[in-house]
């Protein structure tokens, strides 16, 4: 499309907020417009170094976490934009149960934009996303992880892939379980399908919420089980 038809095409049908409906004027259209950028909360220091759970205002260094402290992680370290609450909650919900994947650009730019530099995306080789089992993706008919991913993996040009790691075992939801509950379940609900693409690779996974991490642990242990070298996490958002 030329600049000419896009700017005409602005001026008839200006871009709107995909979170609130307001005009974005001349924000692209993968950002939030000011407003809900303000009622956004994001996470900031101190927060635990391995799973990346913000400490609010208390002051402090940064320290570990008490799950962190008591529990292994099969996870280096994972990271997530902000808590699961208000705007953003609201708008995972909205792009996870009610069929809005448009929001997968703004909700994606917020991944692919995230800055830190303890989690450097030019450390990562390789991208993948938690898969869907097929009956949760033929009801869905997304895999909200994976749109997430496609957009970070275009923003820095890391390889991702969507085959090597596969759900083989379909759960009951996550959301009504307690933490034992959801370590259980979700036990032997993935398998590495093709451990060469995953062998001595740096991999980042991506999911839209951590909330007792059960299954990004899952997850990171049947990867670093293949061969994975290393797995870190990111998240859009974490359940406090």
């Amino acid at each position: 499309m030329t600049p000419f038809l896009t700017a005409l095409i602005d001026f008839f049908f200006p871009p709107k907020c995909l979170f609130c409906g307001d005009s974005l004027g001349e924000l692209p259209d993968d950002h939030p417009c000011p407003l809900c950028t303000e009622r956004m909360k994001f996470f900031s220091h101190p927060r635990c170094p391995c799973c990346g759970l913000g400490f609010g205002d208390i002051p402090g260094e940064d320290h570990l976490c008490s799950t962190c402290l008591t529990e292994d992680r099969h996870f280096t370290r994972s990271r997530a934009i902000g808590p699961y609450e208000g705007l953003m909650a609201e708008t995972i919900h909205r792009f996870k149960y009610q069929g809005a994947s448009r929001l997968a650009k703004p909700l994606g730019t917020f991944l692919a934009e995230y800055k830190d530099p303890e989690f450097p995306f030019s450390a990562f080789e390789l991208i993948l996303s938690v898969p869907l089992h097929p009956r949760r993706l033929r009801q869905r008919g997304f895999n909200q992880s994976l749109l997430l991913a496609r957009r970070v993996s275009r923003k820095h040009s890391i390889p991702l892939d969507f085959t090597a790691l596969r759900r083989i075992r379909h759960t009951d939801p996550q959301t009504q379980l307690s933490g034992s509950e959801r370590q259980k379940n979700i036990r032997g609900a993935f398998e590495v399908r093709r451990p060469e693409v995953i062998a001595e690779k740096h991999i980042l996974l991506i999911d839209d919420v951590f909330t007792t991490g059960a299954t990004v642990q899952e997850c990171a242990k049947v990867l670093l089980r293949a061969g994975a070298q290393q797995v870190d996490v990111l998240t859009l958002a974490r359940a406090l």
